[in-house]
């Protein structure tokens, strides 16, 4: 295996999981709010951009982490890793899911599974891809699109805390200081 072959490995990957996540959209139940606003909105925007500009092929800039195989491997690892733990969290609410922050008939605040990890398993396993990707690339344009994407959920994680607190009160109080946000028993 050559170190092109495992940039395809991740980019086939990456759209892949983009597709998977497209068709199961609309098997969505429709909301009874949601929580939009124009940062929010922008958010969204912000990471689908950050996803073209990593999966670009061509005009990486300066290779910031060097290109040896062990490092590509641990990468690749990662990003499937990553990917494995978003889609089970995705897949764990099924319908339940939105694109935009959202509240559904007879919303359930949701504490097991991969919710029982961290509070957001959907972004951080897409953050953990986005780290495999960067360490599989290795270039400067991998590192700007995961900080561009990374920053975006970090916001959009804030939005949907304070819309939780709102709904569920104490409870989602509860659960914010037994469950970290993105990072496991960290933060």
């Amino acid at each position: 295996m050559n170190l092109d072959m495992l940039d395809h490995i991740v980019r086939l990957a990456w759209m892949l999981v983009m597709t998977i996540w497209l068709a199961l959209a609309f098997e969505s139940n429709e909301p009874l709010a949601v929580k939009r606003d124009r940062l929010s909105d922008f958010a969204v925007w912000v990471v689908s951009i950050g996803w073209v500009v990593l999966l670009l092929p061509r005009f990486n800039g300066p290779q910031m982490i060097p290109r040896n195989m062990f490092i590509r491997i641990v990468g690749s690892v990662l990003t499937i890793i990553g990917f494995l733990f978003a889609l089970w969290a995705r897949f764990y609410l099924g319908s339940s899911w939105d694109a935009f922050i959202s509240l559904r008939l007879d919303h359930k605040l949701v504490r097991t599974g991969p919710y029982a990890i961290v509070r957001h398993p959907i972004y951080a396993g897409f953050i953990l891809a986005l780290a495999g990707s960067v360490l599989n690339f290795g270039h400067l344009r991998s590192f700007v699109a995961a900080t561009m994407v990374t920053l975006a959920w970090i916001y959009k994680s804030g939005i949907e805390e304070s819309f939780m607190l709102d709904h569920f009160g104490m409870e989602y109080g509860r659960y914010c200081r037994n469950v970290k946000r993105l990072i496991p028993m960290i933060w």
